[in-house]
């Protein structure tokens, strides 16, 4: 589901001349009540000399979000490419936040701002 929200997000913004690329990860901070961290697919936008992290499934927490990768696509950035028969079990991805408010670092939380990795123009950086 969230790779198909990604996947329309990036068509739609390069429609325009949105520079967008597809990004993969873990979403650690995403609510427990919807299970244990899991893989997700979220959109970086480039806007104004960063790329901004946006999650269209509305599942996980951007703050939270580890990235494993980015691509044009979800061929770039496939989690496995799996040739042959194959048994698996569920991946566990496991992750603990440490909150040190001195230095500035929080735990994941819902947030109204756009979020960026990036370090920009000022030289500070995104969070």
């Amino acid at each position: 589901m969230c790779r198909d929200f990604a996947h329309l997000m990036i068509a739609l913004c390069r429609a325009v001349n949105i520079p967008a690329r597809f990004a993969t990860g873990t979403d650690y901070g995403a609510d427990p009540a919807l299970g244990p961290p899991d893989f997700q697919a979220y959109v970086e936008v480039f806007l104004g000399g960063r790329w901004y992290n946006f999650d269209l499934s509305g599942t996980a927490i951007p703050m939270g979000f580890v990235r494993f990768g980015t691509g044009r696509d979800a061929a770039d950035v496939a989690f496995a490419t799996i040739f042959g028969g194959v048994k698996s079990q569920a991946p566990v991805v496991r992750a603990r936040a440490i909150e040190d408010a001195s230095i500035g670092i929080v735990l994941p939380h819902l947030c109204r701002d756009a979020l960026s990795t990036d370090v920009g123009t000022t030289g500070t950086s995104g969070a």
